[in-house]
């Protein structure tokens, strides 16, 4: 061990100190942090909404929490998940311990990257993109050394890390087990982040050594398209000795010579290694058996929800901010049988708690101070006949959902301050952005009323998981009227639009293109050269750079890099953070 540590914290010694979490101290010196350092960075509830909404890994945890939060209740511990740049997203366990937690700002919005805590394992698991565990004094920061912490990363099947997820007790009660359930855990995630990227148009290739092994969270997935390596889950990119390099650029049979993609099961050989293997064509084959009798060819997922609308069953539309989910319910309500009927939304989110209930429900006259004298129907009797739809259910108060739910299975509706019920006919459609599951599971959201709005669930994927995006972008500069005005885009602005990661969605591509649209002149050609400059001052370039240099003239000291920028060091925090998430 370097002399320096020792010296500066004589209670640690060289056996409980290991060598990673040496190098995390030094680390941590460099970045100028001191080990009294009370500040707790932070970032504000937007930010941590909009981080939230574009993390890959929170919607898969759901269906882990049954197997997971029982034991996690069971002793004072909890789970904790954190994005590719250390910001809490979202806890979950003993409810006792989840209070005591708060104390070391473990709540979501809080940094826990090393540059923010020094050595902890959330932080020390993304810089050394490895599983990591930090008890008591191993901490840098005194104030955390009453936690032990068990991290490990999450990868997608772009080799990139999408996240972090941690076990942490108190260090008088460390967990034994703690490294093997987070790993368990995790293979899980990535797993299903694997499974969910090859969607509908690519093959997926499963391999173990074992054929018991097939189908299980263990297996080794390789990502194909034309026979291109395009993704892989991280335990196979350690077996195969795969980097982000080799994506889009390796051969089926430059890993398996002379394999081809048939479907079914087969034997594949790596080196001297021989795997039992599963090729899994594209999902668009076909669903389910039916003998006797050709294949019956599966549905798009739009014709699933109309169908399900038109039988009136609810439906949930989950995906980001800016997806188009309003835009795809209105779709869905012009095609089905309930068109001749309104389509009503209210915004679950936007109103202050007070004014939903009579929003929805409607009152009487003189119901309550300010309510008009003529009373209101509210928005379920105007969605008699047609479709009532709810953006934003998330976030409706849970005194409300109780209303709700009364309404969806009584098919009636009582106006504030009447004494009598309307019945009601719709059909529901809802929306989030949330992982409703999770909401359950941390008693912020009805479990009943959870299993009643979706009944059916459809996922918009953000615009990054779209294999072709420059097809969209075509589309939507055509709807915006461009032929009209013989407007065209070049191939190099398509490319670079189809390149970017769009946190915003569909939302923000489309203000892009009317941003382009409306700067050019009629029978112009739009250019690389056209694109307008970022409309943030903190995401410009010139400002992205003035950061970096100060980062790197200050060797990584996060403080003296803001003292340098003229700005708080929790300041610099949230830009780094915000400019992550945003690619």
């Amino acid at each position: 061990m370097s002399p320096t540590v020792p010296s500066l914290v004589p209670a640690l010694t060289r056996a409980s100190l290991p060598v990673a979490l040496e190098d995390s101290w030094q680390r941590s010196l460099a970045y100028g942090l001191a080990r009294d350092d009370e500040a707790q960075p932070w970032v504000n509830a937007s930010v941590l909404k909009e981080a939230q909404a574009q993390n890959a890994v929170g919607p898969l945890i759901a269906p882990l929490l049954p197997r997971l939060v029982p034991r996690l209740a069971a002793s004072p511990s909890i789970m904790v998940l954190a994005d590719a740049c250390g910001l809490v997203l979202d806890t979950w366990g003993n409810r006792g311990f989840l209070q005591k937690a708060q104390r070391y700002a473990l709540a979501p919005g809080n940094m826990w990257a090393e540059q923010a805590r020094g050595t902890n394992a959330i932080g020390t698991a993304l810089a050394t993109q490895r599983h990591c565990e930090v008890a008591g004094n191993q901490h840098f920061l005194n104030h955390n050394a009453g936690l032990f912490c068990s991290a490990s990363p999450v990868f997608g099947p772009n080799g990139r890390v999408a996240g972090v997820l941690d076990l942490s007790a108190p260090a008088s009660a460390p967990l034994a087990d703690a490294a093997t359930r987070i790993r368990q855990a995790v293979y899980q995630l990535e797993h299903a982040l694997t499974t969910r990227a090859a969607g509908a148009n690519r093959w997926l290739l499963s391999l173990h050594q074992d054929a018991s092994g097939l189908g299980s969270a263990q297996e080794l997935l390789l990502i194909f398209e034309d026979n291109t390596l395009l993704g892989a889950n991280k335990l196979a990119m350690e077996a195969f000795t795969l980097c982000i390099e080799h994506f889009g650029a390796t051969s089926l049979q430059a890993l398996f010579p002379g394999a081809g993609l048939r479907g079914g099961e087969t034997q594949l050989t790596f080196g001297e290694r021989r795997y039992y293997a599963r090729q899994h064509p594209p999902e668009r084959r076909i669903i389910g058996r039916r003998k006797p009798g050709p294949a019956k060819e599966e549905l798009p997922e739009h014709d699933k929800a109309l169908r399900i609308v038109n039988a009136g069953i609810a439906l949930c539309i989950t995906g980001e901010t800016g997806c188009g989910k309003e835009h795809l319910a209105r779709q869905l309500h012009e095609h089905s049988q309930w068109r001749n009927g309104n389509f009503v939304a209210i915004n679950c989110a936007a109103l202050p708690e007070h004014l939903i209930e009579s929003e929805l429900f409607g009152y009487v006259p003189g119901a309550f101070t300010g309510a008009s004298p003529r009373g209101y129907i509210g928005k379920c009797r105007e969605a008699e006949g047609g479709v009532l739809f709810l953006d934003e259910i998330g976030d409706m108060p849970l005194a409300l959902q109780t209303r709700l739910l009364r309404v969806l299975q009584e098919k009636t509706v009582t106006p504030l301050g009447a004494n009598s019920t309307c019945r009601v006919n719709f059909a529901l459609m809802c929306a989030t952005h949330h992982d409703l599951a999770a909401r359950v599971a941390q008693g912020a959201f009805r479990e009943d009323l959870f299993y009643r709005i979706q009944e059916f669930q459809l996922r918009i994927p953000p615009l990054r998981e779209w294999p072709r995006i420059d097809t969209l972008i075509h589309k939507l500069w055509q709807e915006q009227g461009a032929a009209n005005r013989g407007l065209t885009l070049s191939p190099a602005l398509v490319n670079e639009l189809a390149r970017r990661r769009w946190p915003g969605n569909v939302r923000q591509l489309l203000s892009q293109l009317r941003v382009l649209m409306a700067l050019a002149d009629d029978g112009d050609c739009i250019t690389l050269a056209d694109l307008p400059a970022p409309d943030s001052a903190a995401d410009a370039p010139d400002a992205r750079r003035d950061e970096q240099q100060a980062i790197a003239q200050a060797q990584g000291n996060m403080s003296l890099a803001a003292k340098t920028l003229g700005i708080s060091r929790s300041t610099l925090y949230r830009r780094l953070v915000k400019r992550q998430a945003a690619g």
